[in-house]
């Protein structure tokens, strides 16, 4: 996630909002419409070592259990060892080469000649969640610190579970602009969870 202040898209999008008439006119802006599935899934849940190593377990924790329970459509299963299918893997390294961010997700795909890489909005088997421990660090060790690291994870998460960046100018934790004051999902979050997988 790059976590750009970019007020001239916060400003067009909200513009475009209020003209359409509120926030429902763009969901499909805000979620990926395939990704794991358009409708009920279930979704597996593995940490790779390095999470612990580097002292972000709880974090990690923390952040997917923040998607748990808002739609009965999506289900999430902690696994102890490396999952291939509807998977969400999570790691994190000391920096993320050539990239300037918190974490990045990406989603990949598993066939005939192993994984490869595709588009967001494609169907996937994996999404591949990377933390970078430097910038995390950069964040602080007090409780504003963990807070914002906070943020990052659920943020990144959220991206792991189809959702896109919202910078409409609601509360959103999927707004490129990090905020220790919305770092769990946000009522506009959990609607377009909803609107994504269904909710019974």
């Amino acid at each position: 996630m790059k976590f750009r202040k970019s007020i001239m898209m916060a400003v067009a999008a909200l513009g475009i909002t209020a003209v359409l008439g509120g926030t429902s006119a763009f969901a499909a802006t805000y979620y990926h419409t395939h990704g794991f599935a358009k409708s009920a899934v279930s979704v597996n849940y593995w940490k790779d070592s390095s999470v612990a190593s580097y002292g972000y377990t709880g974090l990690a924790d923390t952040g997917i259990d923040s998607w748990r329970n808002i739609t009965d459509n999506l289900t999430i299963n902690e696994k102890t060892s490396e999952p291939t299918y509807f998977s969400i893997v999570t790691y994190v390294g000391n920096t993320i080469s050539g990239m300037d961010v918190y974490g990045v997700v990406d989603h990949w795909t598993y066939g005939l000649f192993g994984w490869t890489q595709v588009n967001p909005d494609n169907l996937r088997d994996r999404a591949r969640v990377r933390m970078d421990h430097t910038n995390l660090k950069s964040l602080g060790s007090d409780s504003t610190g963990y807070a914002l690291k906070k943020y990052a994870f659920v943020h990144e998460f959220g991206h792991a579970v189809g959702l896109k960046h919202n910078n409409s100018g609601v509360a959103s934790v999927m707004s490129e602009s990090i905020s220790s004051s919305t770092n769990t999902p946000q009522i506009t979050d959990k609607t377009y969870l909803k609107e994504k997988y269904g909710d019974n």
